[in-house]
């Protein structure tokens, strides 16, 4: 067994924490969008509110990659 096959099987052997992770992280999108169009948006708060969402895109698309790659190993 290789170096990287030992590594994706321990991270894979938590992949139901990063289910929840993915979760998480898309509640906190959706709640992201959801203050962006019921609130008040001065030019700070906007561009805070596309780093946040930048923040969460690539976490959710890191996560979304690791889950991919552990339901690619699963037999």
């Amino acid at each position: 067994m290789n170096a990287s096959e030992e590594f994706w099987d321990i991270l894979c052997a938590y992949d139901s924490y990063f289910y929840l992770m993915l979760v998480v992280v898309t509640v906190m999108g959706v709640l992201n969008g959801a203050a962006m169009a019921l609130g008040e948006q001065s030019e700070g708060a906007f561009v805070v509110s596309l780093l946040v969402f930048g923040i969460l895109g690539l976490t959710g698309g890191g996560l979304a990659v690791v889950l991919w790659q552990c339901n690619r190993r699963s037999p």
